[in-house]
């Protein structure tokens, strides 16, 4: 397969990307209403579950440190059900794809051009995304490389600029107790899910092995961030608030000091993220087919997904309907990206495959 290599701190630079989108998502008002103030307990309790899974899936990659998930699979589990399992993984990365670009639209319509047709909006990230996927791994890299430091120091210049802050919006702990705890855990875990790219781009990274000795530490970072988010939210307009608004980070933007309009600029950095979680979604999955029928190409598969993910983005009637397909999705393909890399680990051990085992996976 064709080895683009990049960097561990590169993988890591997109999972921050990716995980930093949480705020453009119109679901995250149902993060404040689940958990009230004290939603930074389950969230501490998903950054423990991350690094737990980046755990498994780095062990299972390093099994087979020249190949993908997509690859090895059919070996460890057999085709009948190897093939099957990856289109599923696959499954959930387009899907991811198809609703950031619907997030995406949503808050680019509300929050910037009010009188513009969702469809139109699109189009436009359409042309953009297809362009990211010809540029292959190393273009989304490189671009997302560039954009990184930007959309970090947002998140830093409006915590240090909200001028509403207040330590009293972090109590009680559950506004309405236990049963708040179940769904933040479940969301925030599905992001942190992210990680699992790692099967897909692993065979990429220059440093298998200390792409495993650095990954806990990444997650926990990517965890903190999402934490740091939550927070600032909460210490600025409280839960019940935040609750009410269908984009609440944006309303913090509104309260910071530093930067006239803030908002606006803030618009553009997130617009940027949600690009590239876009096109790294749908690159994914575009990867994980190429690889799965190795005679087509990346390029051309990538064409057909990204009309497919519009498609699918414009099914919701309305904000709160694709609101309750996103919850929902995330509430299930947790447990598909968390049960698919043990399955196969399991067998790999059992049937000493891959590593320093008795039967290697071919380079």
């Amino acid at each position: 397969m064709n080895q683009q290599q990049i960097t561990t701190r590169q993988a890591f630079l997109i999972m921050i990307s990716v995980l930093s989108t949480s705020v453009l998502q119109p679901s995250f008002r149902n993060f404040l209403r689940w958990a009230g103030n004290g939603g930074w307990l389950p969230l501490t309790l998903a950054i423990v579950f991350g690094v737990a899974y980046v755990w498994l899936l780095l062990s299972l990659a390093k099994r087979f440190p020249k190949q993908s998930v997509a690859e090895y699979s059919s070996r460890v589990l057999g085709p009948i059900v190897g093939y099957p399992l990856v289109v599923l993984l696959v499954a959930t990365f387009f899907l991811r794809g198809a609703f950031a670009l619907r997030n995406m639209s949503e808050f680019f319509v509300a929050a910037i051009l009010p009188e513009t047709p969702i469809s139109a909006v699109l189009i436009v990230m359409i042309v953009l995304v297809t362009y990211a996927i010809w540029s292959e791994l190393e273009g989304i890299v490189r671009f997302n490389e560039l954009a990184t430091p930007l959309i970090i120091g947002s998140f830093i210049l409006v915590f240090i600029g909200t001028t509403r802050l207040s330590i009293w919006n972090l109590l009680p702990v559950l506004n309405k107790g236990m049963h708040g705890l179940l769904p933040v855990f479940q969301s925030a875990s599905s992001d942190l899910a992210i990680v699992s790219y790692i099967l897909f781009i692993h065979p990429y990274l220059v440093d298998p092995q200390n792409a495993a000795r650095v990954g806990s530490r990444h997650i926990v970072n990517a965890g903190l961030l999402l934490l740091f988010i939550y927070m600032n939210t909460v210490l600025s307009l409280g839960s019940h608030i935040g609750a009410a608004l269908t984009w609440p980070y944006l309303v913090v933007t509104e309260n910071i000091w530093l930067v006239e309009r803030g908002e606006a600029l803030f618009m553009v950095i997130w617009t940027l993220a949600a690009f590239i979680k876009t096109s790294f979604c749908l690159y994914t999955a575009a990867l994980g087919i190429s690889q799965l029928i190795p005679k087509v190409s990346l390029k051309w598969v990538g064409i057909v997904l990204i009309p497919l993910a519009s498609y699918l983005a414009l099914i919701p009637d309305d904000l709160p309907s694709a609101v309750a397909a996103y919850v929902l999705f995330n509430k299930y393909t947790l447990f598909i990206e968390l049960a698919i890399p043990m399955v196969i680990l399991l067998f790999a051990i059992l049937r000493r495959m891959g590593g320093n085992s008795r039967e290697q996976t071919s380079n």
